[in-house]
């Protein structure tokens, strides 16, 4: 599923192109439709994120300051930098490549779980995972991603109480092969 040139498609219209995925990188190309991609701030301990506009507009922030995006343009994360990826408002469409170096378990875990439900159109209004299945896939792929506030020891009891809430209501994170 995470091989690259494994597409998916949305209901809504994203579309999500997987370009590669080696354990020094996981790379992936998205079209956002208008609307859609808006995360909750959060960070990654285990590794950078970088989004390169191909094309439109979207917004995004790193530790608090928002930023405009427009083709061409670039969005480092450092490492445990709070941020929220880039999005489009009701208007704009954009379409990005998105990085991750290096790739540790838990993107795997992520990726595949979030491709599966987005596919079937079961993911929120912007497009992006539930609650409850974000807490279903930490349960599976570790952590190394936290959301922006709550300290890193409360959310990982959280995780897993509300991990096996998603299991117990069916939702089960998808574990790719040598994840």
């Amino acid at each position: 599923m995470l091989e690259p040139g494994f597409t998916v498609s949305s209901p809504r219209g994203t579309v999500v192109e997987i370009l590669e995925n080696t354990p020094e990188r996981f790379m992936l190309r998205r079209v956002l439709p208008p609307g859609t991609g808006k995360t909750p701030s959060h960070r990654h301990d285990n590794g950078i994120e970088r989004f390169r506009v191909l094309e439109g507009a979207a917004t995004g922030s790193v530790d608090g300051t928002s930023r405009a995006l427009g083709a061409g343009d670039v969005m480092e994360v450092p490492l445990s930098t709070a941020h929220v990826h880039p999005h489009t408002d009701a208007s704009s469409t954009a379409t990005f490549e998105h990085t991750i170096e290096p790739r540790p378990r838990f993107v795997p875990v992520f990726f595949a779980s979030w491709l599966t439900w987005l596919g079937d159109g079961r993911v929120d209004k912007q497009d992006e995972p539930t609650m409850l299945q974000v807490m279903a896939i930490l349960k599976e792929g570790g952590g190394g991603t936290w959301v922006t506030g709550p300290p890193v020891g409360a959310q990982r009891a959280m995780a897993a109480l509300l991990g096996r809430l998603a299991n117990a209501r069916g939702i089960r994170a998808v574990v790719p092969p040598g994840a």
